[in-house]
């Protein structure tokens, strides 16, 4: 895991851990769902990193597969088209080394509209019965 996707899964995991603590003090339905939607941000970051990071480890180890007589180097009898292929995805990591900003757009989206909609869900619900919140 690169550094910056390193700082990422640390603040989303602590983050994590101090929206865990705080949901007994929410009281206001509407601060609830906005406590919903930041826990689903967070977790989608993490996700999003963490399924990223196993994805190049798994590259990583599909070249080391093609290392035939484990001499550390690819001679001219194991370069094929495969290994130039997972030599590529290894090298470039331009999705990997973007994660951290990527996952935190698409997180931001889907946290996003899930806050709207959680929202909306709120509303309809005091509006229907202004007892219950």
């Amino acid at each position: 895991m690169n550094y910056p996707s390193l700082i990422g899964f640390i603040i989303g995991v602590l983050a994590i851990i101090v929206l865990a603590f705080i949901e007994r003090r929410i009281n206001n339905p509407y601060l609830k769902s906005l406590w919903r939607s930041a826990l689903f941000f967070f977790s989608m970051y993490v996700l999003i990193l963490v399924l990223v990071f196993f994805r190049w480890k798994y590259y990583e180890m599909q070249l080391s597969t093609f290392d035939l007589n484990a001499d550390g180097s690819i001679g001219l009898k194991e370069y094929t088209d495969q290994y130039r292929f997972v030599r590529d995805k290894v090298m470039s990591g331009a999705d990997r080394n973007f994660a951290f900003v990527t996952g935190a757009a698409l997180s931001f989206l889907l946290a996003g509209l899930a806050l709207i909609l959680d929202l909306i869900n709120t509303w309809i619900k005091s509006k229907n019965n202004p007892i219950e919140s």
